[in-house]
């Protein structure tokens, strides 16, 4: 697993910013689109262990949160009511019975006649299902891929009792550094870093010393559960056994045997498909292949890398393709493939980023665990929050394996920069060179240096010349590693980056370590300060570096990497990791394809994360078993917990660390194993497993002081006197300060077995949300010092981030005609922000935007939000360039609103769309008539969009849920109006067979967003003709209809407090010279009567309207519509600078009509005007009358309908 890029880059961009500045039913029906794994949601039922199992297959059937707002078509994963065959086995042991083969029979017996009775109800019940794999092993399930909405139907069926999503899920581009203590650094690197001169985690971990006593892991069984690996690479070939691919489909243009876990390869991309994915990365994959290295790696190279357990049999299950991408069914089918093939240990580098405990991936290795295979999973790279940790790694019983450093050499030289009127000498950092070669090695004393414009990017060495000097960089928009690449490919022997005005430790230089590689040349880090003037200097003439001295420090080491994901899991407040292991700048394997030379002498490469601290776990394992072959899996897991070394707690706390940094020798040689039980029951039955570790979950205060106990086990071979010491490195507060965790005994004689009862004492009153008590239990005896940390949660867990994130409405159109210009997005949060920053995401475009992301920029930046914040959109957005803010209109498209907050807990993203920004109306094209049928062909946005929103994100709609569209068919005499229905592709076919003679035909369009049009015909039914505008009629001038307002006018103004002017665009057919009438009918004006008393209605008529108030409509009421009728006329007067405004009101009951003279309130009237020094006259009343100027418009406020003109002030 890889770092979380996208939320370390914007929160970089936050920082940067920080230093600068102190139809809603229409959106229920689509559904939020699901972009990534990274952005889903599944807050399952939560249970505790192999009971949280058993509680799911008996309790009511449940349905996965994130499945509640789907449309079209989804992946799930159906559990049934079965125990599996790993569930089952735990049962059965927990009764103190035994095992054996024939019982795994007959479950899986039971299974197949469950699943095939489930399929047959679910056909029953017209479920519209297409099923995928079947599992019986580590779960009792099926993947399918189901209509959303039979999702309700599958939960009547009597065998199903859990329906979750099949999320996706996808690895983060890999990385090769990882330190954490700059974010920068976890973006800026590449997938090839190499460091040469480091300590090697099997010298730091002492694995030659366990080498010494036995073969290497000799004889055990270890699964790669990742993207496959390359099995023909000269240093995995001699341990390679075997494997699976879950890995197929369209994405690939090779169908691949269900027995080849071959990486993904760059030709296996079919045409069409990018060779980078928006989120940078590769079609082809490695990481499998770095992981498998790691395990079990021969040393057949030049640079001393070799695996911890080298003599293991290797095996590969291929459960990631292209992009590193795959579905969790992929993940469960790997695990069950393992544990039916014997392995001992199995490894995955891999998960999601939900912290839930009673996921399926995490169900499958609790059984694995059961089972009897030692399962080991990566945390995850999205520390140093709390509760980052993703499945599967949140499996109450596997193994959860977190990322240290290692100690490393870093190099630095004493500098002198010198150009005209210009000299400073310095100490500077080498933030990456090459492999294997020091740089003072590759570097002369005294170097010429040329200064490279803009950022270093490949176009900005156009006709500068490089070839054999030192290029003088700034840092920022590329990454670190693409400035080197372009010096290195224009001839630099080096080059000096600088950092930028705005970057992080600005103006300091930018203080990372990239790492080295093969196609690394020496790069030197400045300061911004220092560069800048060095490269103003060199714009006038010639520059040289001098190498004075060079100096070599080497890094402490065990530190737990900022990237690493943290506990606790949800919901019991579970330790995890349970250990860490070294992961960063880890040197391993990678395919022959991804080698920076010819064949497998360079296809070696350095990537960091919990990836590459996982099989370092993995790999002590398998030496373990080799050793202790009589222990189980729980054995194992607690050997490698105890004997932890603890490191800095003042730093790193139980949820970081877990047990600490495992100690190989320690942990495959102890005598004594301290284990505490957890029990769950089943059935009336009691199943105990045990841990490392032991959390009390959540313990809630009350008014009375209570005790809550847990046991902890010492089996020891040799015996011996073992005592005890509570270590706190937390503390509670407030009322539970006065909380203890005490041994029932000070110290106890072991012969075999002792259980020990520790007791946590809880004092009465109340406690905050985040008042915990955290620390260690010290084991001490003869034969050295055991430790267990521990847990307790007082009081309600500490919610933070957010609490709510949702758009006001999901379509504007911002071209300020007044009509849904604008939208906004409400954010509530659980906690304080300290900064929160609001983008645009393009989904129809991933890779758009300045980084090539899908961010195309961003439209908000708040400080300081305690709760909650109303953001208003306007469909405006700014990106830096330069360190300049450049504004800009964001083009008309389909978007996610994301905002990405910081807080003292930590870093939270969250989204929400899709918002359509639409700012034109309907178009039509290519109208004809044949046999009396009318088509045209239809483009809009909303048509356009769909089948990329179908394909990408599984959301669906049809055009006619978005677009009304009406006719009004006229030949003088006689008129007919109705709807037209829009086909998926946007083409329309009206039958009007048997018409004959000459017709007008109006075409109306009013979209979701706001806009509307209006296309105006004359059809010759007789000729087969239509031609565009409306001609004068066969028998005299052509008629203006009065305009019927409809509901799709008004959209949801009416209930909508955001909307104060609701406004009706009266189409241009039916406006005549400026003139027009519309009329409302009672059903409306009705509607209008009950608006708030501020809401107006607004008639905009070609520039001038009528404004009509609450009040007005109430006393229209009693008419069964009224007409409203805004005559325009030219005028002859000098001192008029506008056409006469005459304003009718008609009401009318059934036939009768009559003319409205007197308003019991005031209407407005707005006369376009050309500019504010300006009168308005009443031409009946003759005099001028109050006006005031608003947006290109005099306003007349009356409650006696006149004619109107704007006249000149005198």
């Amino acid at each position: 697993m890889q770092s979380a890029k996208r939320i370390f880059l914007l929160f970089a961009v936050m920082l940067m910013i920080f230093s600068t500045f102190s139809s809603e039913v229409l959106a229920n029906e689509l559904g939020k689109p699901q972009r990534s794994s990274s952005l889903d949601e599944s807050h399952l039922e939560k249970y505790e262990n192999v009971e949280a199992q058993m509680e799911v297959l008996t309790g009511p059937a449940q349905l996965g949160e994130s499945l509640r707002d789907k449309s079209g078509n989804v992946n799930v994963i159906v559990h049934f009511r079965e125990p599996s065959v790993g569930l089952q086995k735990g049962i059965v042991q927990s009764q103190g019975k035994k095992w054996s083969n024939l019982d795994a029979g007959k479950v899986k017996e039971k299974i197949e006649k469950q699943q095939q009775q489930a399929e047959h109800s679910m056909r029953n019940k017209n479920i519209n299902f297409s099923k995928g794999s079947t599992y019986n092993t580590v779960l009792n399930a099926q993947s399918m891929t189901v209509a959303a909405e039979d999702l309700d139907k599958l939960l009547e069926v009597e065998e199903v009792a859990l329906v979750e999503e099949d999320f996706y899920v996808q690895l983060d581009p890999e990385t090769g550094n990882g330190h954490g203590e700059d974010i920068e650094g976890l973006t800026d690197v590449s997938d090839e870093d190499i460091s040469p001169n480091y300590i090697k985690g099997i010298t730091h971990l002492g694995i030659p010393k366990v080498w010494e006593l036995g073969n290497r892991g000799q004889g055990v069984k270890v699964g790669v559960i990742d993207t496959g690996i390359d099995y023909n690479h000269p240093d995995l070939a001699g341990v390679y056994k075997g494997g699976r691919n879950y890995v197929n489909g369209p994405d690939y243009n090779t169908e691949r045997p269900a027995d080849d876990p071959y990486e993904t390869k760059p030709e296996e991309r079919p045409e069409g498909m990018p060779e980078y994915d928006q989120n940078g990365s590769s079609y082809w994959t490695t990481h499998g292949t770095h992981v498998a290295g790691t395990i079990a790696a021969q040393g057949n190279n030049d640079y001393g890398m070799i695996g911890v357990a080298p003599a293991v049999d290797l095996y590969a299950y291929r459960v990631l393709g292209a992009y590193g991408s795959g579905y969790t069914s992929w993940i469960v089918g790997g695990v069950e493939g393992a544990v039916e093939d014997g392995m001992d240990v199995i490894n995955l580098s891999l998960g999601n980023t939900l912290s839930d405990e009673s996921q399926a991936n995490s169900f499958a290795l609790n059984n694995a665990m059961l089972l009897g295979t030692v399962s080991l999973a990566a945390t995850g790279n999205s520390g140093p929050e709390r509760s980052t940790v993703g499945g599967p790694a949140t499996s109450t019983m596997a193994i959860s394996v977190g990322n240290t450093t290692l100690p490393e050499q870093r190099v630095a030289s004493n500098v002198t920069l010198e150009a005209e009127g210009f000299s400073e000498t310095l100490d500077a950092n080498f933030m990456a060179f090459m492999m294997g070669t020091h740089p003072e090695t590759q570097l002369d004393t005294a170097m010429e240096v040329v200064n490279v414009p803009g950022i270093g990017a490949s176009e900005d060495f156009e006709g500068v010349d490089v070839e054999g000097r030192i290029a003088l960089i700034q840092r920022g928009e590329i990454a670190f590693v693409d400035k080197i690449w372009n010096a290195r490919e224009n001839g630099a022997r080096g080059v000096i980056i600088y950092n930028s005005a705005d970057g992080s430790n600005a103006p300091g230089p930018v203080d990372i370590f990239l790492g080295t590689a093969f196609d690394y040349i020496p790069t030197l880090d400045i300061s911004h300060t220092v560069g800048a003037e060095f490269a103003a200097a060199l714009e006038s003439g010639s520059g040289q570096v001098t190498f004075n001295s060079f100096e070599d420090t080497m890094t402490a080491g065990d530190q737990v990497n900022a990237s690493s994901s943290r506990g606790p899991s949800t919901p019991n407040f579970d330790i995890k990791p349970d250990i860490t292991a070294p992961g960063t700048n880890i040197l391993s394997t990678i395919p022959v394809f991804a080698s920076s030379g010819d064949g497998y002498e360079k296809a070696y490469a350095q990537y960091t994360g919990t990836s590459m601290a996982t099989p370092h776990a993995a790999g002590i394992a398998a030496l373990i078993l080799e050793l202790n072959p009589e222990w189980g899996p729980f054995d194992v897991k607690s050997a490698m917990s105890n004997t932890a070394k603890v490191l800095d707690t003042s730093a790193f706390d139980v949820f970081a660390q877990g047990a600490g940094l495992v100690q190989p020798y320690a942990a495959a040689t102890t005598d004594t194993l301290i284990k505490v039980p957890h029990e769950s029951t089943m059935d009336g039955t009691t199943h105990t497993h045990t841990r490392g570790t032991m959390s009390f979950g959540y313990e809630s205060p009350g008014d009375t002081a209570r005790t809550v106990t847990k046991d902890l086990i010492i089996e020891s071979g040799s015996g011996g006197t073992y005592s005890f010491e509570v270590v706190t490195t937390k503390a509670p507060t407030g009322a539970m300060a006065g909380a203890t965790l005490t041994p029932s005994m000070n110290s106890v004689t072991v012969n075999g077995s002792q259980t020990v009862e520790f007791t946590l004492d809880i004092p009465a009153g109340t406690a905050e949300p985040g008042n915990e008590f955290l620390g260690y239990i010290n084991v001490s005896s003869g034969s050295g010092t055991y430790s267990v940390p521990f847990a307790v949660g007082f009081g309600e867990p500490l919610k933070q981030g957010f609490a709510e994130f949702a758009l006001n409405d999901y379509h504007m159109s911002p071209n300020g005609d007044g009509v849904q210009d604008e939208t906004s997005v409400y954010a509530a949060f659980h906690n304080p922000q300290e900064m929160t920053q609001f983008s645009w995401f393009d989904l129809l475009n991933p890779s758009a935007g300045p980084a090539a992301d899908g961010y195309i920029g961003d439209f908000a930046f708040e400080t300081g939000i305690q709760s909650d914040i109303t953001v208003p959109i306007d469909g405006t957005m700014y990106n830096i360039e330069n360190d300049e803010y450049v504004y800009s209109d964001v083009p008309d498209g389909v978007y996610t609103i994301d905002a990405i907050s910081l807080h003292e807990g930590g870093i939270e993203l969250e989204y929400d769309g899709p918002l359509f920004v639409k700012r034109e109306a309907t178009q039509v094209a290519e109208p004809a008539v044949a046999s009396g049928i009318i088509t045209a062909d239809v483009t809009d946005l909303y048509i356009e969009a769909l089948p990329s929103l179908q394909e990408m994100y599984g959301m669906s709609y049809h055009p006619n849920d978005m677009i009304n569209a009406t006719y009004l068919l006229s030949n003088g005499t006689t008129e007919e109006e109705g709807a037209v229905e829009l086909n998926a592709d946007g083409s329309l076919a009206m039958d009007f067979t048997g018409y004959t003679g000459t017709y007008h035909l109006t075409l109306e369009f009013a979209d979701a967003a706001g806009n509307s049009a209006s296309y105006p015909y004359t059809v010759d039914f007789d000729a087969g003709v239509i031609t565009e505008g409306q001609d004068e009629l066969p028998g005299g001038e052509t008629p203006v209809e009065a305009y019927a307002v409809t509901e799709a006018d008004i959209g949801d103004g009416i209930t909508r407090n955001d909307i104060k002017d609701i406004h009706v665009n009266i189409p241009e057919a039916y406006v005549d010279e400026g003139s027009a009438t519309i009329s409302l009918s009672n059903t409306l004006i009705s509607q209008f009567a009950e608006m708030r008393p501020n809401k107006t209605v607004v008639l905009n008529v070609d520039g001038s309207a009528v404004q009509l108030t609450v009040g007005n409509f109430q006393q229209f009421a009693q008419y069964d519509s009224v007409e409203v009728t805004l005559m325009r006329s030219e005028s002859s007067e000098p001192n008029h600078v506008s056409d006469i405004h005459e304003v009718i009101l008609t009401g009318i009951i059934g036939e009768a009509e009559e003319t409205i003279t007197q308003l019991d309130s005031a209407m407005s009237v707005m006369i376009e005007a050309p500019g504010r020094h300006f009168d308005v006259y009443d031409i009946a009343a003759e005099t001028v009358v109050k006006s005031k100027y608003n947006k290109k418009q005099q306003v007349v406020e009356t409650t006696v309908p006149s004619s109107y003109v704007v006249i000149e002030q005198n």
